[in-house]
């Protein structure tokens, strides 16, 4: 995260890595649209033959800028980027909103909605869930 003057700009890769097999790749005409018209602060590349997002998004936080970039895409081209790119997310660091703690939990975040809608969950399901669990930090 770079900040400039009183507005946070995220640097993050987004994937797209659906539960299903075999996975669509990079070269798979649904992302023909959106390689020719990528999201603002966007550019499209190759993740290991995946199709991926290489983003720099201005956002109060990691977690708005990922969600900023995967609602257009969902919005605009129809499916949901699914990856941040982290492989140990056993891991965890305490370093706040927009360090590499908040990439683990964006990560679990978009991995808990697309199984939850593969398995028939709502939105309001979701947050129905979080809001039951509750967080101890409000705001």
């Amino acid at each position: 995260m770079a900040e400039t003057g009183a507005i946070a700009v995220h640097e993050f890769d987004l994937l797209h890595y659906p539960c299903e097999y075999p996975g669509p790749r990079f070269e798979d005409s649904r992302y023909d649209a959106i390689k020719g018209a990528p999201p603002a602060g966007c550019v499209v590349e190759s993740f290991a033959g995946l199709f991926g997002l290489r983003c720099r998004r201005v956002g109060p936080t990691l977690l708005d800028a990922v969600a900023g970039v995967c609602a257009e895409v969902r919005s605009e081209h129809g499916f949901l980027l699914t990856d941040l790119g982290v492989e140990k997310l056993w891991e965890f660091m305490g370093d706040g909103t927009d360090g590499y703690g908040a990439m683990i939990a964006g990560q679990l975040l978009l991995m808990a909605v697309h199984r939850a809608e593969l398995l028939g969950y709502s939105t309001d399901d979701l947050v129905r869930f979080v809001s039951a669990v509750g967080l101890t930090r409000s705001g």
